[in-house]
């Protein structure tokens, strides 16, 4: 929040607390994706940059692809117009984010077959697919999969960028623990998860 809205819950705490309650029942029967969506849409509206980044990256956390927060803008327009959503695409590309990357964006998710589950050594193996890779965590039974792209500017990891459960981006030195993905130094923004699955005896990814 801002700090002007800080102070006001502070002097007022009366009448804005009651204001932030409504706004949260009112969306009670929206999941948490459409509620970040619309979130975003009256940020642009209100052209509030501050407020608009914190929403963007909260809807992004709520599972909504860079394809469907353009789409939200665009389907917006009569309302919004085009000089709105230009303005909040000019920020958007200032963020250098990557899920906004033009190589990615409009492309389907599928299935790619990545290894053998008896093949993957104990620990973290790095892996190579249709152009792109990632990284497969292994422990006992249980797996991970993290996008070998650093969130802050896509840039691809090493794996001789691991040091014990730290993996370094060489380019900014963003630091992730391999073990759950987190940012633990320099960024805030953790390591993208791959959602997978076993049939027989394969991994797939979906990316």
């Amino acid at each position: 929040m801002s700090d002007a809205l800080d102070y006001l819950l502070a002097v007022r705490k009366d009448a804005v607390a009651s204001y932030f309650q409504f706004l949260k029942k009112s969306g009670k029967h929206l999941d948490e994706k459409t509620r970040s969506l619309l979130s975003v849409i009256t940020k642009v509206d209100a052209k509030t940059e501050a407020g608009f980044k914190q929403y963007l990256m909260r809807a992004l956390r709520a599972g909504n692809s860079a394809d469907e927060i353009l789409d939200a803008l665009l389907v917006c327009m009569p309302t919004l117009g085009m000089s709105k959503i230009i303005w909040a695409v000019t920020i958007i590309l200032q963020m250098d984010i990557p899920e906004f990357n033009p190589a990615l964006i409009g492309k389907e998710k599928q299935w790619h077959k990545l290894a053998k589950v008896d093949d993957i050594a104990e620990g973290v193996s790095r892996f190579d697919y249709a152009g792109r890779a990632c990284f497969v965590n292994k422990m006992g039974d249980g797996l991970q999969v993290f996008d070998s792209r650093c969130p802050h500017q896509v840039t691809h990891i090493p794996l001789l960028a691991l040091a014990d459960t730290t993996l370094t981006c060489p380019k900014h030195q963003w630091k992730f623990n391999i073990e759950n993905g987190e940012c633990i130094e320099k960024g805030n923004r953790p390591l993208n998860k791959i959602d997978y699955k076993i049939e027989g005896d394969t991994l797939y990814v979906y990316a």
